[in-house]
């Protein structure tokens, strides 16, 4: 991951060899169901690893892309999130609905008795030459505004979703706040190769004070981690704003990543919809500060520069 991250033509291309030789379900494939639809191409949208412990807003910055390069080809996209593998499979629901609503009108009926089908994955020519949803979104205007607008053009909340959200915005008071976003349990514990390093609380203590008393505004806080929620509650007292819903993460033993413990919601669709729901009020605070995760990127790229200040660590990739 930390070698793909640093040399991304050539981290890219060793990966597609790899997966031709050892990996060929990750491969973009052709397909053919049936006999309907076959004056047009049906593209199928999958997550490329079927592990389970991809997060939702990792899965999403790829399922845009594809999307995108489905547009490009003129092929109809379909995403199916029930018969792949996510965080969030039951076997018995499109995930993705969930979430988002399907960019096109196809059912999954109509899609699996189609003659001409293709199934998303890599191919020899990546379907991200410009680095979009990477970290140079934090630093280029360029990658950010053109990962904003691609976002934006493919995107579409669920109403479940925006229900809670716009419930939330409301009592949050959510456009005078200041963002404040950081990870821990297994990001801090774990150490997790070409990952984000994420910073300590007090680094983070001294640059909300400084974004407090420059603003003196309320901190809407975002965090998985239950010692991090006490520590800076007991900072910065009644400013602190969290979310009606929200639970913490305590006790977590770092012996894997939180996708695989026992420690998450069970309910994966609320579960989700509330993660979501939070990473999208981040988006509309009047100010951020935060660490670099997959989590973040999505809440700065749907921003879209309108933050009017905005503090994020760059403290580089774990080893």
């Amino acid at each position: 991951m930390k070698f793909e991250r640093k040399h991304k033509k050539l981290g890219y291309l060793a990966k597609y060899l790899y997966y031709c030789v050892a990996k060929r379900n990750i491969l973009q494939k052709r397909m053919s169901f049936g006999q309907m639809n076959s004056d047009r191409v049906i593209y199928v949208i999958k997550p490329d690893y079927q592990d389970g412990v991809e997060g939702l807003l990792s899965l999403i910055n790829k399922q845009i892309l594809y999307m995108a390069y489905a547009k490009k080809k003129g092929y109809c996209p379909y995403i199916d999130w029930k018969n792949y593998k996510t965080q969030y499979y039951d076997g018995k629901n499109n995930a993705w609905e969930y979430f988002f609503k399907q960019p096109s009108n196809l059912t999954e009926n109509e899609v699996y008795k189609s003659k001409k089908v293709y199934l998303s994955g890599w191919s020899f020519k990546t379907v991200n030459p410009e680095g979009l949803f990477e970290a140079d979104v934090f630093t280029d205007k360029r990658i950010r505004e053109k990962s904003s607008e691609m976002l934006c053009e493919h995107i579409h909340f669920s109403d479940e979703v925006l229900s809670i959200v716009n419930k939330e915005a409301t009592s949050l008071n959510i456009s005078e706040c200041i963002g404040v976003y950081i990870r821990g349990t297994d990001y801090v514990k774990l150490k997790p190769s070409g990952e984000y390093v994420q910073p300590s609380v007090d680094q983070m203590k001294c640059k909300i004070h400084e974004f407090e008393n420059k603003y003196n505004a309320p901190i809407f806080l975002v965090t998985e981690d239950g010692d991090i929620f006490d520590n800076l509650k007991k900072e910065f007292g009644d400013i602190i704003r969290i979310v009606s819903f929200d639970t913490f993460i305590r006790n977590y033993e770092g012996k894997d990543v939180l996708s695989k413990s026992d420690v998450l919601e069970k309910d994966k669709k609320l579960r989700g919809q509330k993660y979501l729901a939070k990473m999208i009020l981040l988006a509309k605070c009047k100010y951020f500060v935060g660490s670099m995760t997959q989590g973040s990127k999505f809440s700065y790229i749907l921003n879209n520069g309108n933050y009017s200040d905005e503090y994020v660590f760059d403290l580089g990739l774990y080893p």
